[in-house]
């Protein structure tokens, strides 16, 4: 006599692949509903303007809105590079010139740019701009800060211009 195996063993054993391709495709449908959520919890985080806690005493003087848009512009008392350091502190210092430098992030960051050649550090000879960048796929969210200084009225002016949203 021959060993014929049970029909209850050949029947396990033929439905093993069939769990394993379920089981395969319900990760797969996971992973795509985790990466769809991922997805979408980004683009709605970028809808809304980049916040930025804004430097003390400063005086608005003007604002305009429109759809996914603002600007803002203040004047201070403080000095330019007083409030540059307290920009640069919080979204850090480019260098100078820089073409991203080796490490360094420049999706952010504030930078001296200077008018003259070879630049001089003097009042009213460089302005400041800051910025981030957390655009993303078809989404905007940028942050444009504009630093000068005035030298007739001596104040500090800054331009802050907010872009977000698809």
């Amino acid at each position: 006599m021959t060993d014929q195996p049970a029909p209850a063993a050949l029947q396990k054993r033929s439905l093993l692949p069939l769990k394993v391709l379920f089981i395969a495709l319900g990760g797969v449908v996971a992973v795509f509903v985790i990466a769809l959520i991922a997805f979408n919890s980004q683009r709605a985080a970028r809808n809304t303007p980049i916040e930025i806690e804004m430097f003390p005493n400063l005086a608005l003087i003007s604002e305009s809105k429109a759809e996914n848009t603002d600007v803002r512009y203040f004047t201070s008392e403080a000095g330019i590079d007083e409030v540059f350091n307290f920009y640069a502190a919080q979204l850090g210092a480019l260098a100078f010139r820089s073409g991203g430098e080796l490490g360094e992030d420049v999706t952010r960051g504030c930078r001296k740019i200077y008018q003259d050649e070879p630049p001089r550090d003097e009042l009213g000879r460089y302005f400041v701009r800051c910025f981030v960048d957390n655009s993303q796929s078809d989404v905007t969210q940028r942050l444009l800060m504009t630093i000068t200084y005035d030298l007739e009225g001596r104040k500090t002016h800054l331009e802050v211009r907010r872009e977000w949203g698809s």
